[in-house]
């Protein structure tokens, strides 16, 4: 399937405002996204903060396919995320334990085969923006992280000795909601704790 690319706001991004909007995916999920993105009022005069969080909100209401970057970086679905969150969490590792076939890396090292993976690829790809390095690639990051205790210790401490949640930049307000909803869903008493002191 080719992809297509499409700027909606488009210029250089001078204090945020105008930035460029990209979409991509096939000529369908373009057009759905651009449709629903164009609902936005003053969309490209939205501080970006703001403007991230209204195009999240579009994709997991509209169910969005489509890649959408804004001033190129992802804007992140978090419901996609949390859905794959919970079948990790079912699961308790980041592969499925039923189909035990990993590739042998050298005489040490063995991986799980892509299809044995729990962890989705759109999970994973948010995980490496998160603090941590791709691990050469899906299965070398489930390889380094199997369980649901290693995927938590990644959110206490990641791969730069800080809580995702504080490793995230500000403005990357999509990114940090999603955080929360996973640390509520990893450290549920703990969340619960900090709420009610609110």
């Amino acid at each position: 399937m080719k992809k297509l690319e499409k700027t909606l706001v488009g210029g250089p991004a001078a204090f945020r405002k105008h930035a460029e909007i990209r979409i991509i995916g096939s000529r369908k999920d373009v057009e759905q996204a651009e449709a629903t993105l164009k609902t936005i009022p003053d969309l490209e005069s939205l501080p970006e903060p703001k403007a991230r969080l209204e195009i999240q909100r579009l994709i997991d209401e509209q169910s969005l396919k489509a890649s959408i970057l804004f001033d190129g970086n992802t804007v992140w679905s978090k419901n996609r995320i949390l859905r794959n969150l919970e079948e990790i969490m079912q699961h308790g590792t980041l592969y499925n334990k039923e189909k035990p076939r990993y590739i042998p890396i050298g005489s040490m090292l063995r991986m799980p085969v892509v299809g044995d993976c729990v962890l989705s690829d759109y999970f994973y790809h948010f995980l490496t923006d998160c603090g941590s390095i791709a691990h050469y690639n899906k299965q070398g990051w489930v390889t380094e992280y199997p369980t649901l205790e290693d995927l938590k210790e990644f959110f206490k401490h990641n791969e730069h000795g800080r809580r995702v949640l504080d490793w995230i930049p500000s403005w990357k307000t999509d990114a940090k909601l999603i955080v929360e909803a996973i640390e509520a869903h990893l450290f549920p008493f703990k969340h619960f704790i900090e709420q009610s002191k609110s």
